[in-house]
């Protein structure tokens, strides 16, 4: 090859690995154009290196982003950075009961016999341990011995060189601006740690704070969300009925007790519907228990469905029903009982396999003026109301008079 083409070969050589292809022919040799191929052939080996490395931390980002998993993360990490950077262990510590001791969480080593194993804990006291704890940046420790030396009495640091580890590169982690724990890369040689791997290791170390942040979030809101649907279940058993999922007789009282506060305050209407339904003694005798109770569900689920928000409707008892709505005048109340009466008669029910025809009977009262926004007045006027439309044939709606 001449020396145009090498010269040409080399320019090819530095677009390709301008263009992430760091494995392009370069031709070298003992002359300036060689030398030059041989500075480059280095190059691209570090280039290479270097996007490997990068290419690692991306995907611990990615699983950060993707996967709460923090054990994966942690092996990932693991199985990924002994090309560029020197290991035989890493270790995961925490704070724990206020920062007072530090608990190993996760631990992965390249020999076997481990004597710090996940779970052991080391108290604050540990004179070794504070002086690793007190650090505000990352520490390089070169000879675990000599430290030791220096902290006789560190439990931590007997049982690191038990193991054989005579190095350290210790960075903290940082969540929320407050520390949270330490990662450990650990070394059976000495002084192998330099500042050249500080910059990895801070970028590891900063990738599983993050994923420790979010993983304690994710706990707390998981959590939160299990208190709330605990709540709510707990909240669905007191105030509901079991077998309709209405409102049952105490909180329908609760609430229409609550709705006449407030339309004394506003000087609004109320309007109480009573409903029963109609010979639902013979559906019981006829098709038996069960077809009663599924007939009772599908008109809790008729009147639900044809509710609108401002009424609320609750199982009185038996076979019957209370609506309470409010702010509403007569023609309104009147307008929503025949909805709830049309919403059943309409067609029938389908009960266990047998086509039940069913209605309803309502009886309407209207609370207007302060003396007869009373809880026992509209119930008992509604009640009458209920009985005139049972007189006078069912399936209708009845309104209680307003001297009644």
């Amino acid at each position: 090859m001449n020396k145009n083409d090498r010269i040409s070969a080399l320019c090819k050589a530095a677009e390709a690995m301008a263009h992430g292809d760091f494995t392009p022919d370069i031709p070298i040799g003992d002359d300036e154009i060689g030398h030059l191929g041989k500075s480059l052939k280095k190059l691209s080996a570090y280039l290479k290196k270097q996007s490997e490395r990068s290419q690692s931390l991306y995907r611990i980002m990615v699983e950060c982003n993707l996967n709460l998993q923090l054990i994966d993360i942690l092996n990932h990490i693991y199985e990924s950075f002994q090309d560029h950077l020197p290991y035989d262990r890493i270790s995961l510590a925490l704070l724990e009961n206020e920062g007072n001791k530090l608990k190993l969480h996760w631990s992965r080593a390249n020999y076997d016999k481990q004597e710090l194993i996940a779970g052991l804990s080391i108290p604050m006291s540990d004179s070794g341990l504070r002086a690793i704890i007190d650090i505000k940046e990352m520490l390089i420790i070169d000879d675990l011995t000599t430290h030791l030396e220096k902290h006789p009495e560190s439990r931590l640091t007997q049982v690191i060189i038990k193991e054989g580890i005579r190095s350290c590169l210790i960075c903290p982690l940082v969540a929320a601006g407050k520390p949270i724990g330490f990662v450990f890369f650990s070394c059976r040689k000495k002084s192998i740690y330099k500042n050249l791997h500080k910059d990895l290791s801070l970028q590891i170390a900063s990738q599983v704070a993050i994923i420790l942040e979010k993983t304690q979030l994710y706990k707390g809101i998981k959590l939160n969300k299990q208190l709330i649907a605990q709540k709510k279940s707990l909240q669905q058993r007191v105030t509901h009925d079991a077998l309709t999922g209405l409102f049952n007789r105490p909180a329908i009282f609760d609430i229409l007790h609550k709705q006449i506060l407030r339309a004394k305050r506003g000087g609004l209407q109320i309007a109480v519907i009573m409903i029963d339904i109609d010979h639902f003694k013979t559906i019981n005798d006829t098709c038996g228990h069960l077809t009663g109770d599924a007939v009772l569900c599908e008109i809790a689920s008729r009147l639900t469905q044809s509710a609108r928000s401002h009424e609320y409707i609750g199982r009185y008892g038996g076979e019957e029903f209370l609506v309470i709505i409010s702010p509403y005048d007569q023609v309104g109340a009147l307008k929503a009982a025949e909805r709830f009466r049309d919403a059943i008669a309409c067609q029938g029910i389908n009960a266990n396999q047998t086509l039940v025809p069913v209605t309803i009977s309502l009886g309407v009262a209207i609370g207007t003026e302060p003396e007869t926004l009373d809880e026992n007045l509209l119930l008992r006027r509604a009640d009458e109301a209920l009985y005139l439309a049972k007189h006078k044939g069912r399936n209708r709606v009845e309104v209680a008079k307003a001297d009644d």
